[in-house]
């Protein structure tokens, strides 16, 4: 028996339009190190093929399924780059020639035909034994020009198995929906687990000192779950594809069953009290120095270092744009979105970071605001207007009934002003808020220092609707609904209009 690999890399494109995939090239010479290992993977022969042409890539596969092998022979054929999936359902892989029509898709005379080389190479092979892995997906959104938008929701899976499955064979892909690969840089997270899983033998779950298709993609698919959640790797194989045997694994090491137990300690991505004690037990056992235990602890962890580094990247980029926008403008939000996919995080992934943040309702005089953002959210807006008042005149040390002083709008605790601003802006889509009434009074003359300027003021009452015909309209008139003119709420009745003016001043000092 002989085992022979092709890995097939393109990174780079004579079409400008199509995006670089930087990652290929390490991704590749990793694969190669491990299937090349006599140790290891074991195979007589892996040829690299870097960035070719359609027809020599196609050529190169016609050679490793129709002239190499024999019946009992394992055949590997790696991928990795961008795919594509035809409108009437067909895969392509995208070669370093592909060229991209007016319409901004790829020609398909130019890209690598899937169906094509199943029916005609590996279907018609002697080895009854191969392995597919594609580092790539098929939604087609590597060029520049290609927007979420023009990309339909779709699942591929039954493409894939019709296309590329076969007896005998085992197709393992990183990715197979549209929305989880859009605009990927190119491998890297699968292939790296892959290549971990072989290299340290860690996807020998049965410890029989074999890895299996079944168990590589298993240990595989778990890691990048861990740490890209929105990428989703899939295996398509006919029963005996799921027992080829890739590489070997040491039996007995003390470094894989070290390995082992620290997968069996990690919960919600941390060593667990008691997993502690295991562990520390175990490192004696089996005689491991601390910085060798320390390296395969922090090893085990990085897929989950992984996600919580997204979170927190995303997290960052949320708030940054938060304080630009304190309501999301449709167009942030759709940055926000691209931003999620590049870090392949999930829907249910980001909303408690956008829950928190957009809903902060943090206070320095420790005001409960659960009440204000209800009223908001359920635009109840008299309700949330009064309430307003409550926990303004609570926020600087007064009682219902009483009113804030001119001072006291002057000197307003800033993160409560911040947190009342945010909730009116949010909730009204940016029609109410003091920060939406202070951009009116400084467009009609107005002065953010807290005095008085009688023209600016009447103008500005005028705009939002508290002056009607010259006339200042009763707390009965004021219009408690999104027809109302911008920045008519909070209407400040309760609390005193007049003095609203210091809190534009508050606001500039505040940096709301």
């Amino acid at each position: 028996m002989a085992k022979y690999a092709l890995l097939i890399g393109v990174s780079e494109y004579q079409s400008q339009e199509i995006n670089l995939l930087h990652g290929v090239v390490k991704d590749i010479q990793a694969m190669q190190r491990v299937l090349q290992n006599s140790e290891i993977g074991g195979f007589d022969e892996v040829k690299f093929l870097l960035n070719p042409d359609s027809i020599t890539m196609q050529s190169e596969i016609e050679q490793l399924f129709m002239e190499r092998c024999q019946k009992d022979d394992i055949v590997m054929l790696y991928f990795s780059g961008h795919g594509y999936r035809h409108e009437d359902g067909n895969l392509f892989f995208v070669a370093h020639n592909t060229q991209i029509n007016p319409q901004g898709l790829p020609r398909i005379a130019t890209a690598v035909d899937a169906k094509f080389i199943h029916e005609r190479y590996m279907s018609r092979s002697k080895s009854q034994r191969q392995v597919l892995i594609l580092d790539c997906c098929f939604s087609g959104a590597f060029a520049e020009s290609m927007s979420a938008k023009k990309l339909v929701s779709l699942s591929i899976n039954d493409e894939i198995a019709q296309q590329l499955g076969g007896e005998g064979r085992a197709v393992l892909t990183s990715s197979t929906a549209t929305q989880q690969s859009f605009e990927d840089s190119g491998g890297g997270v699968y292939t790296r687990y892959l290549v971990e899983g072989i290299e340290k033998g860690a996807a020998d779950t049965d410890n029989d000192g074999v890895i299996t298709v079944a168990e590589l993609h298993e240990y595989a698919k778990g890691k990048v779950l861990k740490a890209k959640p929105a990428m989703k790797p899939e295996i398509f194989a006919v029963r005996e594809g799921y027992t080829i045997r890739l590489a070997k694994a040491p039996v007995g090491d003390p470094q894989l069953e070290y390995r082992k137990e620290v997968e069996g300690c990690v919960r919600n991505g941390r060593v667990s009290v008691v997993g502690r004690r295991v562990l520390t037990r175990r490192q004696k056992e089996l005689g491991l120095q601390s910085e060798v235990a320390a390296a395969i602890e922090e090893e085990v962890l990085k897929p989950f270092r992984e996600f919580e580094e997204s979170l927190w990247e995303y997290e960052q980029c949320l708030a940054e744009a938060l304080e630009e926008e304190p309501v999301l403008s449709d167009g942030t939000r759709e940055d926000l979105k691209r931003f999620q996919k590049i870090l392949k995080l999930r829907d249910e992934n980001v909303a408690p970071i956008h829950q928190r943040l957009e809903d902060d309702l943090s206070s320095e005089k420790g005001i409960n605001y659960d009440k204000l953002r209800d009223f908001l959210k359920a635009g109840q807006w008299k309700q949330a207007d009064h309430e307003t008042y409550l926990v303004m005149v609570k926020a600087v040390g007064r009682e219902k009934g009483d009113w804030i002083r001119d001072e006291e709008f002057l000197n307003f605790p800033c993160i409560d002003l911040r947190t009342i601003d945010r909730l009116w802006v949010k909730y009204s889509n940016g029609r109410f808020g003091f920060s939406v009434q202070k951009e009116i009074y400084l467009s009609v003359g107005g002065k953010p220092d807290g005095k008085y300027y009688k023209e600016a003021w009447e103008k500005f009452s005028d705009r939002v609707g508290w002056r009607v015909n010259s006339t200042w309209i009763d707390y009965d008139k004021v219009t408690f609904d999104t027809s109302a003119p911008m920045g008519h709420l909070p209407s400040g009745a309760d609390g005193g209009r007049m003095g609203v003016r210091g809190l534009f001043s508050r606001i500039e000092t505040c940096k709301v």
